[in-house]
C-alpha cells in the first residue's frame, strides 16, 4: 500500500487538497482476477478476499503489502464472499454450480463444499458464527447452513429473486433484498421464518444494517435512491436521493458513514447516517461493486469490476451527528486525520464552544449557536486549515395538537399529532418513554401510546436528531373500579338516586342495572357517579355495571336489589 511521507494534514471532504494540505487522499490499486465482484475483510484486517467471478478463483490480498499474495481455486464463477467472525473460514457462493465453497484462511485452501442450492448469490454469517444464510436467487428461498457440519439445516421462502442478505448485530433478524418484486424480507433467525415483508423498493439489491442495529440501508438499483428501514418498526422511514442508481451499500465500522456504489456512474456516494444526507460523491472508479473497510474504518477497499482491480482509498472525513439545534450544545465527533496540534474548530464564522483532540484522527467538539441553517466546519491544525464538511442547524419541530389527551394506563391507542417540521422526527416521548412514530407529512404524524405503570399526566413531545419540540400533555387514566353503591336497594318503579363510589370514575360513559341503562347518570368526581335507577317488573338483585371511555367495564361488588 502507498504510504505518504508528507506532514500530517487535516483531511478535506469533497475538494482537492491545497498546497498546504498535501496528501489528503492516499490511494493504491491492486490487480486481482477477472471480473471481481465481492470483497470480504478478515476481522484482524490483515487479509481480504476477492471473488474473481470471471474465473474460478478467490484472490487473497495482504493489506500491509497492498498486493495479492495467493489465489485459491474455489470452483467456477464465485460470486459473494463472507468471512466468519473468528476469521477462520471464508464462505463463497457459486451461482452456476448451486454451491457454497468453504475456504480455510489458515491454509488458503478449499476445505468443503455445500451443494444442493439454486443460483446462490448473497450470503451472511451470523454474529456467533454458527450459521450461514444464503440467498437462492433461482428458487426464491434462503438456505440456512450449519458451520459445524457444513450442511443445509433449513430453507425459508422469501420474495422473488433474493440477492443480498445482512444480519443485525444481535443476530435476531436477517434482511433479504428481493430484486424482482421490490421487497425486503425480514427473517426471525430463531424460528427461521419471515416475520414481515417490507415493500416499496425499486429493484433492491445491496442491503446493510448499521453497526448499532437501528437501521437497514437498501440500495434501489432501479432508482437513484437508498431507502432506510427502521429495525424497530420494520418500515421505511427515509429515502435518500443520489446522483445515480446505487447497487451495493456498506457501513463504516463506527457507523458514521454509509457508502453506496454507483456502478454505472463509476463513483461512490458517501452518506452521513445521522441525518441521512449525501456528504460527498467520490469519482474515479471503474464499475465499482462491493466495498470493504479495515476494522478501524480508516481505509476503503473498493472492487473495480470493470478493470479487474481493488482500489484502496482513505476514508472520507465525517461529522457525526452533522445536525443539531440552533442553540448549539451538540457534541459531535469529527473523523479525519492530522488533528494533532488543532488550535481551532469553527462552525461557519463561530468558534466551537469547546473541543478535545482525542487522537490524530478524532476530535470531540461542542457546537456553538448559529443563525444560518447550514455552515461549513473548518479545522485549523499544524497542517493548515481545511473544510471538513457541513453542519446543519435545524429549527425544532412544533406540536400544536394531540388528537386524544387521555387514555388507559394499558396504552395501545393511536394518537395523531399535528404541527410542523415533523420530517425527521423519529419518536414521541411520553414522559421518559420513547414511542416510534409514523410521519405522514411535515405537519402530521401518528404514534401508538405506550403503557404506563402509573395513572398520571406526562409531557408529550417529539424527538428528532435536531432536538425536541415543545410539549403538550397526556393523562394516563387508571382502571375504573366500583367499590360500593349507596343505597343498595330500592323500589321496582325505579327513579331512585344511587351513588356509585370507586376510583377513576371520571371516564364513565354509561351505567346499567341488570343490563338496562340507567335513566340518567352524572359524573360527580373521579370517585363518585350519581345514577337514577330504571324501572323493572321483577324484584330481586341485579348487577350494576359502568362502561368507560376506554371500552372497559367496572362492576359493583354487591348487586342492587329491587324490592
Amino acid at each position: 500500500m502507498f504510504v505518504s511521507n508528507a506532514p500530517p494534514a487535516v483531511q478535506e471532504l469533497g475538494s482537492s487538497p491545497s498546497a498546504v494540505l498535501s496528501a489528503v487522499a492516499e490511494t493504491d490499486t491492486i490487480p486481482v482476477g477477472p471480473a471481481p465482484h465481492s470483497i470480504a475483510m478478515r476481522p484482524d484486517g490483515l487479509r481480504c478476499y476477492v471473488t474473481d467471478s470471471g474465473a474460478d478463483t478467490l484472490s487473497v490480498i495482504d493489506t500491509a503489502a497492498g498486493a495479492v499474495v495467493t489465489t485459491i481455486g474455489v470452483g467456477t464463477g464465485p460470486w459473494a464472499a463472507a468471512v466468519a467472525p473468528d476469521g477462520q473460514h471464508v464462505y463463497v457462493t457459486r451461482p452456476d454450480s448451486g454451491a457454497v465453497g468453504v475456504v480455510s484462511t489458515a491454509t488458503d485452501t478449499l476445505v468443503g463444499t455445500v451443494s444442493g442450492l439454486t443460483a446462490p448469490r448473497g450470503l451472511a454469517v451470523t454474529p456467533d458464527g454458527a450459521q450461514v444464510y444464503v440467498a437462492n436467487s433461482g428458487a426464491n428461498t434462503v438456505s440456512v447452513i450449519s458451520t459445524a457440519t457444513h450442511t443445509v439445516t433449513g430453507t425459508i421462502t422469501v420474495g422473488n429473486s433474493p440477492q443480498v442478505i445482512t444480519i443485525r448485530p444481535d443476530g435476531l433478524r436477517a434482511y433479504v433484498s428481493n430484486s424482482a418484486d421490490g421487497t425486503v424480507s425480514v427473517i426471525n433467525t430463531v424460528s427461521n421464518a419471515v416475520v414481515t415483508t417490507v415493500t416499496g423498493f425499486n429493484a433492491p439489491w445491496g442491503v446493510v444494517v448499521s453497526p448499532d442495529g437501528a437501521q437497514v440501508y437498501v440500495a434501489n438499483s432501479g432508482a437513484n435512491t437508498v431507502s432506510v428501514i427502521s429495525t424497530t418498526t420494520q418500515t421505511v422511514t427515509d429515502t435518500i436521493t443520489l446522483a445515480s442508481s446505487p447497487v451495493h451499500v456498506t457501513a463504516s465500522p463506527d457507523g458514521t458513514l454509509v457508502y453506496a456504489s454507483m456502478t454505472g456512474a463509476g463513483s461512490l456516494t458517501v452518506i452521513n447516517p445521522s441525518s441521512n444526507n449525501v456528504t460527498e460523491t467520490i469519482p474515479g472508479f471503474v464499475e465499482p461493486h462491493e466495498v470493504a473497510t479495515t476494522p478501524d474504518g480508516g481505509y476503503l477497499y473498493v472492487v473495480d469490476h470493470g478493470d479487474n482491480t481493488v482500489d484502496v482509498r482513505r476514508r472520507p472525513a465525517s461529522i457525526s451527528p452533522n445536525n443539531g439545534p440552533r442553540g448549539g450544545g451538540t457534541t459531535v465527533i469529527i473523523k479525519g486525520r492530522g488533528f494533532l496540534g488543532t488550535t481551532a474548530v469553527r462552525f461557519g464564522v463561530r468558534k466551537a464552544s469547546s473541543f478535545s483532540v482525542v487522537s490524530d484522527t478524532t476530535l470531540t467538539v461542542v457546537t456553538p449557536s448559529a443563525i444560518r441553517s447550514a455552515v461549513p466546519v473548518t479545522v485549523t491544525a499544524s497542517g493548515g486549515t481545511a473544510i471538513i464538511g457541513h453542519f446543519y442547524y435545524r429549527r425544532l419541530p412544533v406540536v400544536n395538537t394531540v388528537s386524544v389527551s387521555s387514555g388507559s394506563t394499558n396504552g395501545g391507542n393511536v394518537l395523531t399529532l399535528t404541527g410542523f417540521r415533523f420530517v425527521g422526527v423519529e419518536y414521541v416521548r411520553f414522559g421518559t418513554v420513547l414511542a416510534p412514530v409514523t410521519v405522514l407529512s411535515d405537519t402530521e404524524l401518528t404514534v401508538t401510546v405506550p403503557p404506563s405503570a402509573l395513572a398520571r399526566t406526562v409531557p408529550v413531545y417529539t424527538v428528532s436528531v435536531g432536538g425536541v419540540s415543545n410539549s403538550l400533555s397526556y393523562t394516563y387514566i387508571g382502571t375504573a373500579t366500583i367499590t360500593s353503591i349507596s343505597p343498595t336497594s330500592g323500589p321496582r318503579t325505579g327513579s331512585r338516586i344511587v351513588n356509585l363510589n370507586g376510583t377513576f370514575l371520571s371516564q364513565v360513559t354509561g351505567v346499567t342495572y341488570g343490563g338496562v341503562p340507567a335513566l340518567s347518570f352524572k359524573v360527580m368526581s373521579p370517585i363518585k357517579v350519581q345514577t337514577v335507577t330504571p324501572p323493572t317488573s321483577t324484584p330481586g338483585p341485579v348487577a350494576v355495571v359502568a362502561t368507560t371511555s376506554t371500552g372497559a367495564t367496572a362492576s359493583s361488588p354487591v348487586p342492587y336489589t329491587y324490592t
